[in-house]
């Protein structure tokens, strides 16, 4: 009987220790790295702290494949956030959309519209799982951000065009996260080359610097901001932009990465272009839906946290 103080005081520490992790798992700590399971069902996704700091935006003028939307080069900050540490899958928009991978009515969040159903098949047949989800509009996405946020309890969101080109620079200043030579991007990312013209599952190759996975190719990844191609140029006498956040409007977003289908110089680090139009030109509705980019194989996006919240 004497020995039961020192039994409860292990058994206590035992289980506070256990909570602990469970609470990292789930919710995440500050500073640190942390998997959410969706609430419903079994389908987890992986964070990645991203400290944050001040770098160089865009590309010199001198680089290979540069275009001229890419300067000039201007000095950003970026506070600290999460970053998915892949593109969302379609595990993952399967479980908002379709309620798939979910337990029967563990989707109960009011207020959330649900996409309508797709023309062509969404996975293109091309499968779904761990692949990237793709081919899904500006307005889905921001809606998928708005019911995860509301399952998890955490505000879950696109990233600033900002935070983007932080997290895929992972402190580089070259043209890839990795360096300057085009030669070792299969090692990194799906393109032209080596995708077999289409979608790969996400986290095959390797990460950058920061541990994440696919931010040269397999699909290209919407960021909140508006497109402008003169954007930069706003920031020729500002010293230090601080969390910029795109023009305050525009037709349509930012897109970031290169894709499947696109040639090294598209995946570069400060590669950026419009949504195109075209991705949407054979919906057949009129006005076109706002769910589904029919011709949108190319793009698919990726969630960040604010490490303030």
């Amino acid at each position: 009987m004497r020995y039961r103080p020192y039994v409860l005081t292990v058994l206590f520490l035992g289980f506070a220790i256990v909570c602990g992790l469970f609470i990292e798992k789930t919710l995440g700590d500050k500073n640190k790295n942390y998997t959410c399971r969706i609430p419903g069902g079994s389908v987890e996704f992986d964070m990645i702290y991203i400290s944050g700091g001040e770098f160089g935006m865009g590309s010199p003028e001198n680089e290979p494949g540069r275009e001229k939307d890419e300067g000039p080069v201007h000095r950003v900050n970026v506070d600290p956030f999460w970053i998915g540490k892949t593109e969302v899958t379609w595990e993952e928009y399967e479980c908002y959309a379709f309620n798939i991978g979910l337990e029967p009515n563990a989707d109960k969040i009011e207020a959330v519209t649900k996409p309508s159903p797709a023309y062509e098949p969404y996975d293109r047949g091309w499968g779904r799982g761990k692949l990237p989800a793709m081919g899904i509009s500006w307005h889905a996405v921001k809606i998928y951000c708005e019911w995860l946020s509301k399952k998890t309890g955490h505000n879950y969101r696109l990233p600033t065009e900002a935070e983007w080109e932080f997290a895929c620079r992972a402190g580089s200043s070259t043209p890839y996260s990795f360096g300057g030579n085009p030669g070792e991007l299969e090692k990194y990312g799906w393109f032209e080359k080596n995708s077999g013209g289409k979608t790969n599952k996400v986290g095959l190759k390797l990460p950058n610097a920061f541990g994440l996975f696919d931010m040269h190719g397999n699909v290209w990844e919407i960021c909140s901001d508006y497109y402008d191609e003169n954007y930069y140029k706003t920031f020729k006498d500002v010293k230090i932009a601080d969390n910029p956040k795109g023009p305050e409007e525009a037709l349509d977003p930012v897109i970031r990465g290169g894709c499947w289908d696109d040639q090294p110089a598209e995946l570069r680090s400060p590669s950026r272009k419009e949504l195109p139009f075209e991705w949407w030109e054979r919906d057949p509705q009129r006005p076109r839906g706002q769910w589904w980019l029919i011709d949108g194989q190319y793009v698919g996006f990726r969630i960040v946290r604010s490490a303030d919240e």
